[in-house]
């Protein structure tokens, strides 16, 4: 009796114990805004961006906390690898699946695209990474290889066009009513946010294979649209409401944050006064005399009264704070630096000035002010230099996305901060904590391809 009751119990236990209200499958469309703010805020988080890639990059120097100024990159302070994998690029895979099989066809370019974004992101900051062979678990495949960033790359420029191509003709995407945080719903803009990823990422390779003619083809495309203005900024305008949507830096740069020491750097600040340029007014606040003076890297409380120094904007941890994916004045940067490069033809003294004009307009600088610092010595269109310094200051705000420029170009000439643990500018992060305990032997095999090793000067494939 005991064995057949037993039995019985174990028969509808599965049945017994599942809950008639619970949630056990989602449409492709539910999965999209969780998987936007993700991204955006893996990009804007305060650890890798801030604390790190702003710092190296100088736009920013800490007078209390030094060590990332020093380039002690501390691998249990990483989040940016776990989060992505476990989070947004998990999504995005299934939200790819979904809509294959709902027929969806515009979430399916929409998921290629962000998919895309992610895993650039992370070839860049890392190198070699999990790609093809990446969020299998399910498969049984819980040790994935490591690819070539030449491979990952080829794969995302391929999935970006597919992307394209499946968007093309529409109006809108088929998803729920305010599910579409990013674009609002309108095909024209995801279309334009493909092709813009796909020049980038066309420019940023361009050291290492010749690109040309396709830069050249989707530039002249008229099936592969590119934004037009800064209307067609890609950014996700956090919410703001609750403390779990503010923007990453909130509780770091905003005016209810305690003063964690955060200043403007001495070589931004420095570049700014010497240009006349009046970004610094939006980029800072005065120091305590009235003046703008930059905190030089690395130096930390040794630099003395913190108050001499100058404060970064509390615009830039603004609750409601947008995060940004790629802008216009991005885009025009970098068409202007293909036309010098003669990646493509064109004019690139005109797409230098649109980018400057769009980035003074999106900081809400006039343009009166636009039009005297364009036309001043140190604002005017002269050579690529000026075109990649000029991008510099533009990308004050996103610390990833300008140190990796600064580590493809090598502009503008940085002097590594003070008292750092090693003699250049960090150009990689260390792979996570995560992988030498789960995924050690890929992650060998990759690290044997890298210069240097698991070490910050080991230089990514497209590096000049």
């Amino acid at each position: 009796m005991l064995i057949v009751l037993l039995a019985a119990c174990e028969k509808n236990f599965d049945n017994i114990n599942k809950d008639p209200n619970g949630i056990t499958d989602v449409p492709a469309d539910f999965l999209l805004p969780g998987a936007i703010m993700s991204l955006a805020s893996a990009e804007n988080a305060y650890m890798e961006s801030f604390a790190y890639a702003s710092d190296w990059v100088q736009y920013t120097s800490c007078g209390f906390w030094a060590d990332p100024g020093r380039y002690n990159f501390e691998k249990s302070r990483s989040f940016l690898w776990d989060n992505l994998y476990s989070g947004p690029m998990l999504d995005l895979k299934l939200m790819n699946r979904k809509a294959a099989t709902e027929g969806n066809q515009s979430l399916r370019a929409v998921s290629l695209i962000l998919y895309s974004y992610g895993f650039t992101l992370l070839t860049d900051c890392y190198g070699m990474i999990p790609f093809s062979q990446a969020l299998s678990a399910e498969e049984g495949l819980n040790k994935p290889q490591y690819d070539s960033q030449e491979t990952v790359y080829r794969a995302l420029l391929d999935s970006l066009a597919t992307a394209n191509h499946l968007l093309k003709g529409m109006t809108r995407i088929t998803v729920k009513t305010g599910y579409d945080v990013l674009c609002n719903g309108e095909a024209l803009k995801w279309q334009k946010f493909a092709n813009a990823l796909r020049v980038r990422m066309l420019v940023r390779i361009s050291n290492k294979t010749d690109v040309s003619a396709q830069l050249q083809q989707l530039v002249n495309d008229p099936d592969s649209p590119l934004p037009a203005s800064n209307l067609d900024n890609i950014s996700f305008i956090y919410p703001g409401t609750t403390p779990r949507n503010y923007h990453p830096l909130f509780d770091v740069l905003s005016t209810e944050a305690s003063d964690g020491g955060y200043r403007l750097s001495k070589t931004l600040t420095d570049h700014l006064i010497a240009s006349g340029d009046p970004r610094i007014a939006v980029y800072a606040l005065k120091n305590s005399a009235g003046n703008y003076a930059g905190l030089p890297s690395g130096l930390g409380a040794s630099a003395g009264q913190i108050d001499e120094y100058s404060r970064v904007n509390p615009r830039y941890g603004q609750k409601d704070r947008a995060g940004i994916f790629i802008s216009y004045s991005e885009l025009q940067f970098l068409l202007a630096e293909a036309v010098n490069r003669s990646l493509i033809t064109g004019d690139a003294k005109s797409f230098y000035e649109n980018a400057i004009r769009a980035n003074f307009s999106d900081l809400g600088i006039a343009a009166e002010e636009f039009n005297t610092f364009i036309s001043s010595v140190a604002g005017r269109y002269t050579n690529l230099e000026r075109i990649l310094t000029q991008k510099w200051v533009s990308m004050f705000g996103r610390g990833i996305e300008g140190w990796t420029e600064f580590r493809r170009t090598g502009q503008p000439s940085l002097v590594p901060a003070a008292y750092a643990f090693v003699n250049v500018v960090p150009q990689r992060f260390l792979y996570p904590l995560t992988e030498e305990q789960t995924n050690k032997e890929n992650m060998v095999r990759a690290i044997e391809q890298l210069p240097n090793g698991d070490a910050l000067n080991s230089s990514v494939w497209w590096m000049k």
